[in-house]
């Protein structure tokens, strides 16, 4: 018998995820056998939802909610002894995570197009304990990110989060830093540290390498408002590794410190302080694909 765990997190879609919660399992039911649907209410539902799939062997596991959310369910299933498929409907602000999947961003399409016959399989991210399945940072991101008002968030979406990140970039200042991994350290000054899952950001392709397994470790290295705006032409082009304010380096084993006091993020969330060592899980999880891949 083939069964499958909805979960659906009720302020997805702009509140509106209960809406599609009879769709979501008609659809299911087309190839599932058994369907059972829960509803968080509270911060880490996803996460004790997707630990008892897991546990109890469930075939697969699809997650109606933003990043934050899919990033629970992830946490859920990831490095257990049996980890079950996963499906994946965009219902948050960013949803950075099925962007870099191609994930359709229509909910109802989402829906309809979920095809559980075809898979694709994504690395995940783990930060001490905590599992992402698409960025880590230390710097003016996430802490843009935290301090986004939720009113502000439900009001005007995603350029909540683009209006708090330009407004610290003229606040930016430089922390000091070491990263060690197994292909190179760098120690110096940074004002920003991102290690992708992708070579991509949002729906940005930031340089034409990308080595699954890997994680792509970008280091800005200048607060300087003038060097922020020097890496917009090769953002633009796709060609970040090639300029000098941009210390990269890929790698699967990465332990990131600072003499000083910092706050780290993962997809979105706000994680540990750092000192954080990040180990990169390659083809981790299979994740169901709209096409043949």
């Amino acid at each position: 018998m083939k069964k499958v765990m909805i979960i659906i997190n009720p302020t997805s879609g702009g509140e509106t995820a209960l809406d599609y919660k009879e769709s979501l399992e008609n659809k299911a039911k087309e190839y599932f056998d058994y369907v059972e649907t829960k509803i968080t209410q509270k911060a880490k539902d996803a996460t004790q939802f997707a630990e008892k799939a897991s546990k109890e062997k469930y075939d697969a596991v699809i997650v109606f909610g933003g990043d934050g959310t899919v990033n629970e369910v992830i946490s859920g299933i990831a490095e257990k002894n049996h980890i079950p498929k996963l499906g994946i409907i965009p219902g948050g602000t960013g949803n950075l995570i099925t962007k870099l999947l191609e994930i359709n961003q229509s909910i109802d399409q989402a829906i309809e197009e979920l095809d559980f016959n075809f898979t694709k399989t994504i690395d995940v991210g783990k930060a001490n304990q905590n599992y992402f399945g698409y960025i880590f940072s230390v710097g003016s991101l996430p802490e843009a990110i935290h301090n986004v008002d939720i009113e502000d968030k439900t009001k005007y979406g995603i350029f909540a989060y683009a209006i708090n990140t330009m407004k610290s970039v003229v606040e930016d200042d430089v922390f000091n830093i070491r990263i060690e991994s197994e292909n190179g350290n760098y120690e110096g000054e940074a004002s920003q540290v991102l290690v992708l899952l992708s070579n991509y950001y949002a729906d940005k392709k930031l340089f034409d390498e990308n080595t699954d397994g890997y994680g792509n470790i970008l280091i800005l290295k200048d607060a300087s408002i003038i060097s922020k705006l020097s890496t917009i032409p090769d953002l633009l082009k796709g060609d970040l590794v090639g300029n000098d304010n941009i210390e990269y380096i890929k790698a699967r084993n990465i332990r990131i410190s600072s003499k000083v006091e910092l706050e780290s993020d993962v997809d979105g969330d706000k994680s540990d302080n750092l000192p954080v060592d990040i180990k990169i899980l390659g083809n981790h999880i299979e994740v169901f694909s709209g096409t043949k891949v």
